[in-house]
């Protein structure tokens, strides 16, 4: 048999998948969210008395912020923990031909 169809074992190994959701678009999103509702809120209640209304967007925008971060994080905490479902393991084995070197391949667009 060639070595093609028996490599050593030292070419074999397991490789773990998963996809996972990238943080910062969540944390992002959670700040936007506190923005809008400071607006909402200042534009609503009008601002406090012994503030402008830019004052008052600021420290609301700020107060806001903290909870939106916060829930922004959880719900990518959800995602991710959903995402490990979806985990696979694959056993990698590499293959060379005999008598040339392996050639440098850049991944097919697209290709899982």
């Amino acid at each position: 048999m060639s070595s093609r169809e028996q490599p050593d074992a030292s070419a074999r190994r397991q490789v773990t998948v998963r996809p996972t959701p990238r943080l910062s678009p969540f944390l992002i999103t959670g700040v936007l969210v506190a923005v809008v509702a400071a607006v909402l809120v200042v534009l609503v209640t009008g601002p406090a008395e012994d503030y402008t209304t830019a004052g008052s967007l600021g420290y609301l925008t700020v107060a806001f912020a903290m909870p939106g971060l916060a829930l922004g994080a959880v719900i990518w905490l959800l995602i991710d923990w959903r995402s490990r479902k979806r985990t696979r393991t694959y056993d990698l084995q590499k293959f060379e031909a005999q008598g040339s070197e392996p050639a440098e391949r850049k991944p097919a667009h697209g290709s899982e």
